[in-house]
């Protein structure tokens, strides 16, 4: 029985955990979807690599984002946009579009010293243009 948590990054330099992530694919990774987007929440040698992997998903990675988006963690937030949600195709970002409208909105104290309503407001103008 193969056990998928096994493939959840040990550290931030696990870099070899990728491939076997990539191998497994979607819709094996799904139930670690949530462990694998904590991993790009930081400027680690697995973030930029796992992130590139994640945007790939398309639709299945909105869940995962959206309960960042609508967490308290705004630095997770702030590596989440510059990583991922930056590169989403139109298509898949249109499904963010209430959670960015609302971090523009009404940003916490935390989203806006990390420049998190900056960057919702970027991925809007994006989603508009």
């Amino acid at each position: 029985m193969f056990d998928v948590e096994s493939l959840v990054p040990r550290d931030k330099h696990d870099i070899a955990a990728l491939s076997g992530i990539e191998s497994a694919g979607y819709p094996a990774i799904a139930p670690i979807l949530d462990d694998l987007l904590a991993w790009t929440a930081g400027n680690w040698p697995i973030a930029q690599p796992l992130a590139r992997f994640l945007v790939t998903l398309g639709e299945p990675i909105v869940d995962p984002l959206l309960r960042v988006l609508r967490g308290k963690d705004s630095s997770q937030k702030y590596f989440c946009f510059q990583l991922i949600v930056e590169k989403l195709s139109v298509e898949v970002l249109r499904a963010l579009e209430n959670d960015l409208q609302r971090l523009v909105d009404r940003p916490s104290k935390t989203d806006q010293l990390e420049g998190v309503d900056k960057l919702a407001r970027e991925a809007l103008q994006r989603l508009y243009s």
